[in-house]
């Protein structure tokens, strides 16, 4: 209990409550109930678009599109939840946005083919006494104390890997390299984030794994496509720039994307595009100069079929 004194608001509103609720109520009651409405009411978070320490663009309480779909998931009662999409759609945006407005502390890690069971599971370490001791990861910790942990580029994970993981998903507990067990969190939930739908490569990402049965199946009835948001990366870019630019930037953007997916081009139009062309258009570059500079590695094939 806090022991700094309570406001003279909060003191008024406890005389208040006493005569409607029959029952005695203090003020710091009154002022901890305010002070968690509205650290619910603070979310989402501004969003602040930064290239180094120049802020280039900033929008004021707005969320992902999809973030409403994300906690009907989890209202779901879902706790292990895979979000498909390609690359700058916002996919570790919407886990961030889930932890805070859930009050829940975040992780993530990406599991790159370097990932091993230890990077999840904890590892067992030497002490300065000889002794060795057991050293939990950040996997671990939310599991078994509640949290949102994202596991980024689940598609490209080594499969002996996934088979771990798998385990963790669907049982409840996990086991770290001393044998003990760690029981899951009521509050632990599990993201997962993949360029494709876990069946293999396609034409853009052709390195990817193929997710087995027992893996899609952790997600069933849980998974989320997460495209491109085209409201916010508008209002970013009219937000930081006249309409003059912004548009014809959004228009030249979003006729790429289309021509990039009907020709099955490797290529990626992301949302970074946006915020970098803007910070560009802002130093007083033009369109012309952005456009050139985006097709420079493009073979001649690739630039005729989006006509660059």
């Amino acid at each position: 209990m806090s022991t700094k004194p309570a406001s003279p608001v909060f003191e008024m509103l406890a005389e208040e409550l006493k005569d409607f609720l029959k029952t005695t109520v203090d003020a710091e009651t009154v002022e901890r109930i305010v002070d968690e409405r509205i650290a619910k009411a603070k979310l989402p978070r501004p969003i602040e678009v930064r290239m180094g320490e120049t802020v280039i663009g900033k929008l004021e309480e707005r969320a992902h599109y999809l973030f409403d779909r994300l906690m009907d998931l989890v209202n779901e009662g879902h706790g292990n939840i895979l979000m498909a999409g390609p690359a700058g759609s916002g996919k570790t945006t919407l886990a961030k946005n889930l932890a805070q407005a859930l009050g829940l502390e975040f992780g993530f890690i990406s599991l790159s083919a370097g990932i091993s069971e230890t990077h999840l599971f904890g590892r067992v370490l030497p002490q300065a006494d000889g002794c060795w001791q057991y050293r939990p990861s950040r996997f671990v910790e939310i599991y078994e104390h509640g949290g949102v942990f994202l596991l980024d580029e689940i598609d490209a994970a080594d499969p002996n890997v996934m088979v771990a993981i798998n385990a963790a998903l669907a049982n409840g507990m996990l086991a770290n390299p001393n044998g003990q067990l760690h029981e899951r969190h009521e509050k632990t939930y599990i993201l997962a984030a993949a360029n494709t739908w876990g069946r293999g490569g396609d034409h853009q990402y052709v390195g990817r794994n193929a997710l087995d049965a027992a893996t899609l199946d952790r997600f069933v009835l849980s998974t989320l496509h997460v495209d491109y948001d085209r409201d916010l990366e508008s209002d970013l870019a009219l937000a930081s720039l006249p309409s003059e630019q912004a548009e014809p930037l959004l228009e030249w953007v979003n006729e790429v994307r289309e021509k990039i997916v009907r020709n099955k081009i490797r290529r990626v139009a992301s949302t970074r595009l946006i915020v970098n062309a803007i910070a560009a258009l802002k130093a007083g570059r033009d369109l012309t100069d952005i456009q050139a500079r985006y097709f420079l590695d493009w073979s001649a094939d690739e630039k005729a079929k989006v006509c660059a």
